[in-house]
C-alpha cells in the first residue's frame, strides 16, 4: 500500500503544472517534414522536436533514451518472449526512416544502428509523424526520425567537452568531443562508451529430445556494451560553397534471455557499423541552391557460438553493405513559393557467411528515385505538394530479380486560423521494398522469400495547435495509416502437426489508427510538459479485424523541469507509462510460465544538475526507476513488471560530470 501510494504522488507531481515542456521549438529550423530548411511555425506535418534541453533534463545519453519523451514512441528495449525495441505508432522501426542531418543511417534494411547512436553532440532531434515515402523513400512508411547534430561555433577557435557518469548498478558512460575551427576550416573529433552491467540468475536448462542437463545464465536485465568513435573534417567558404567529410564506427554486444554461458561456450549477439559521409552546399544565389551527399555504410550482425539447445555453431555474421548518392535542388520561384526537386541513387548488398553456397551467401539491389515538392502559400495557407518515383532495377544476375516501380504522392495542408489556432492535414501514399534479409535469409526462424511483393501505405494524418496564453500551449492530432501486403514471419507446421519453422510472406493487411495530446507550459523557472497517445492497431482477416500482438495501447509521459536561477540548479521528475500489450507466449525457459498479456509498465526518473564555472562545468545526481519496478497491473498469468519485462535492475543511482569549453 505504502509503495502504490508513492507511486501515485509521484506521478502526480508531474500533472501539478498540468502542462508540458516548450523549450523553444518556434526557434528550431526544421530539414525534415520538407527536406528542406524552413520554420517550425510553418511546418505542414505533425512534428515533435526534442530539444537540447529536453535530452539534458532526461539525462539521455542514447537514442532510445531521448524518443522516450515522443508520444506515440516506445522504447523499453526486450520484453520476455517479445524483441520489438522501437514503436512509432504500432510500427516496428523496419517502417521507420532513421537520418542524421538528413542522411539515412539504417543499412541493408536494419535499423538496429539507432540503438548505438550516442545523442552526445546533438543539437535537436526531429520526429515526424504519417508516411513520408514521397519526401524520404522506400521504409517512411510510420514517420521519420531526423538527427540534426550541432553546429560549430564560429567565433571559437577550440572548442570540446568532456563527460562521464557511473551508476550504482556497477555500470557506467563516458563521452568526450573536440573541435578546431579556423579560417573557414573545421575539424572534429568524438567517442563515447556506454556499460550496462545486467544482471542474471544461474538456471538449468534440460533438452527435451536428449535429456541433457544445461547450465545458463537467464538474465533478467541484459548486459550491454556499446562504443562508437566518429570524426569530421569541413570548408566552409563565406557561406556560399561548403564542404565536409566524415566517419563513424559503432560497436556493441548483448547479452540477454537467450544468452547462455555454461562448461561448452556461449551465445552472444553483436553489431559493428562503419560509415563515411561527402556532404556539399553550394548557395547560388540567395534564392537558389544546390546540395548533395555520397554516403557509404557497412553493418554486420551475427553471434559467437551457441545456445544452450545443443546445436553448435563457429561465429556467425551477416553483412550490410550500402551506398548512396542524391542531388538536391531547392529555390525560391517567388515570395510565396518554395521548390524543391531531386535524384537518389542507392545500392545495397548483403552477404551470409553461413550460407551453403556462394551465389546463396550475396545478393545486391539497386535503386533511383526521382522527388519533388512545391510549397505554395495562400495568406493563412499553405498548401504543398510532392511526389517520388521510384525504380527498382535487376542487376542481380544470380537472382531473378524484379523490375519494381512505385509513385508515392502527397499533399499537405496548413491553415492558420488566427494567431493562437493552426489545423494542419495530410495524406499520401508510402512504400516499403522487402530487405535483402526478408527474400534471401536462409534460417528456420525467418527463411526468406524471393517472391515477396512491397508493402504499399496509404496514410491521413491531421494536426491542430492551440496557443492558450503566456507560455502554455496545447496540440491534439490523430493518424490512420492502411498497410496492404504487410510482411512478416509466419509459423508453418508440418503434415504431422510438428512446427517446421517460419517464412516470410506477404500475410494480409493492416491498420493503426490513433490519436494524441500533449500540452507544454514554459514560464519563469518552470518548464513542463505532458503527452498522451491511444493506439488502434489490427490484422484484417477474412473481412474481421484480429489483434496484432506486441503494441501499446495507451501511452502517458510526462516531465517537470523546476529551475533556481539563484544557484544555477535545475531539479526534474520525467515518468512513462504504457499500458499492458498483448503477446503470442512467455519466453522464461523452465518457468511454466504461460502469459498472453504483460503488465502496465511504468518508468520513474529524477535528476538534479548544478551548474558551476560559468556554466562550463555541470554536475548530476539522479535516479532512475524510483519506483522500484512498481506497476499497477499484472500480466494474465500474475507476472509483475520485472518479470514481464526482464527489468529487475531495481534502483539505480548516479553521479555525472560535463565540462565544455
Amino acid at each position: 500500500m505504502i509503495k502504490k501510494s508513492i507511486g501515485m504522488l509521484a506521478i502526480s507531481l508531474l500533472f501539478l503544472p498540468l502542462f508540458s515542456q516548450e523549450s523553444n521549438e518556434e526557434d528550431v529550423i526544421l530539414v525534415s517534414a520538407a527536406k528542406i530548411d524552413e520554420d517550425f511555425s510553418k511546418t505542414t506535418e505533425n512534428v515533435h522536436v526534442i530539444t537540447t534541453e529536453m535530452l539534458k533534463d532526461a539525462g539521455a545519453h542514447t537514442l532510445s533514451d531521448a524518443l522516450n519523451s515522443v508520444p506515440g514512441v516506445s522504447f523499453i528495449g526486450k520484453t520476455v518472449g517479445n524483441s520489438e525495441p522501437l514503436q512509432m505508432n504500432g510500427f516496428t522501426d523496419e517502417y521507420v526512416k532513421i537520418l542524421v542531418d538528413g542522411v539515412p543511417v539504417s543499412t541493408g534494411g536494419s535499423s538496429a544502428i539507432y540503438s548505438y547512436l550516442s545523442v552526445d553532440n546533438i543539437d535537436h532531434i526531429e520526429v515526424i509523424e504519417g508516411s513520408s515515402s514521397a519526401i524520404w523513400g522506400s521504409d517512411a512508411i510510420a514517420g521519420v526520425i531526423n538527427i540534426i547534430t550541432k553546429k560549430q561555433n564560429s567565433e571559437k577557435v577550440f572548442t570540446g567537452s568532456i563527460e562521464a557518469e557511473g551508476r550504482t548498478d556497477k555500470s557506467y558512460f563516458g563521452s568526450g568531443n573536440v573541435a578546431v575551427n579556423y579560417a573557414g576550416f573545421t575539424a572534429e573529433g568524438k567517442a563515447s562508451y556506454d556499460y550496462k552491467r545486467g544482471d542474471y540468475d544461474e538456471a538449468i536448462f534440460t533438452n527435451p529430445i536428449s535429456g541433457k542437463k544445461y547450465s545458463y545464465d537467464n538474465y533478467n536485465v541484459p548486459e550491454e556494451k556499446t562504443w562508437t568513435a566518429g570524426g569530421k573534417i569541413g570548408w566552409n567558404h563565406e557561406d556560399s560553397l561548403k564542404l565536409s567529410l566524415s566517419t563513424d564506427y559503432s560497436e556493441g554486444s548483448s547479452k540477454d534471455v537467450s544468452s547462455t554461458q555454461h562448461d561448452d561456450g556461449y551465445y552472444q549477439p553483436f553489431t559493428k557499423t562503419l560509415s563515411g559521409l561527402l556532404k556539399g552546399e553550394w548557395k547560388i544565389t540567395d534564392e537558389h541552391s544546390l546540395s548533395s551527399y555520397f554516403s557509404a555504410r557497412r553493418y554486420e550482425s551475427g553471434s559467437h557460438n551457441q545456445n544452450f539447445s545443443g546445436s553448435w555453431h563457429d561465429a556467425t555474421s551477416k553483412e550490410f553493405v550500402d551506398f548512396e548518392g542524391e542531388v538536391l535542388y531547392t529555390g525560391y520561384i517567388s515570395e510565396d513559393q518554395q521548390l524543391m526537386a531531386g535524384l537518389n541513387s542507392q545500392y545495397s548488398g548483403y552477404n551470409d557467411d553461413n550460407a551453403d553456397s556462394e551465389t546463396e551467401a550475396s545478393f545486391k539491389t539497386a535503386n533511383l528515385s526521382l522527388f519533388g515538392q512545391d510549397s505554395i502559400t495562400f495568406d493563412s495557407l499553405v498548401l504543398v505538394p510532392g511526389f517520388r518515383a521510384f525504380f527498382s532495377l535487376p542487376i542481380d544476375e544470380d537472382h531473378d530479380e524484379d523490375f519494381i516501380f512505385n509513385f508515392s504522392p502527397k499533399l499537405s495542408f496548413r491553415y492558420e486560423l488566427d494567431e493562437d489556432w493552426t489545423f494542419k492535414l495530410s495524406g499520401g501514399s508510402g512504400f516499403k521494398l522487402p530487405t535483402l534479409t526478408q527474400k534471401y535469409n536462409d534460417h528456420y526462424k525467418g527463411k526468406g522469400n524471393p517472391d515477396l511483393k512491397p508493402e504499399i501505405s496509404y496514410s491521413v494524418n491531421a494536426g491542430a495547435e492551440w496557443k492558450a496564453f503566456s507560455g502554455f500551449s496545447a496540440s491534439a492530432g490523430a493518424y490512420f495509416t492502411y498497410l496492404r501486403d504487410m510482411i512478416d514471419a509466419i509459423d508453418w507446421y508440418k503434415e504431422d502437426g510438428s512446427w517446421g519453422g517460419r517464412n516470410y510472406e506477404n500475410f494480409g493487411n493492416v491498420i493503426s489508427t490513433g490519436v494524441n495530446f500533449k500540452a507544454e507550459y514554459k514560464k519563469g523557472p518552470w518548464n513542463t510538459y505532458l503527452t498522451y497517445n491511444f493506439l488502434f492497431m489490427r490484422q484484417i482477416v477474412d473481412g474481421d479485424l484480429e489483434e496484432i500482438t506486441g503494441k501499446i495501447p495507451h501511452q502517458i509521459k510526462g516531465s517537470v523541469t523546476y529551475s533556481i536561477e539563484r544557484t544555477k540548479t535545475d531539479l526534474n521528475l520525467n515518468a512513462f507509462w504504457y499500458a499492458p500489450r498483448s503477446r503470442s507466449t512467455t519466453y522464461d525457459y523452465g518457468s511454466g510460465v504461460s502469459a498472453t498479456r504483460t503488465s502496465d509498465y511504468l518508468k520513474v526518473n529524477f535528476r538534479l544538475d548544478q551548474h558551476l564555472l560559468n556554466d562550463h562545468l555541470t554536475l548530476s545526481a539522479g535516479v532512475r526507476n524510483l519506483l522500484n519496478s512498481f506497476s499497477f497491473i499484472k500480466s494474465n498469468a500474475g507476472q509483475t513488471m520485472e518479470e514481464s519485462f526482464g527489468s529487475g535492475d531495481g534502483i539505480t543511482f548516479y553521479l555525472g560530470a560535463k565540462y565544455a569549453w
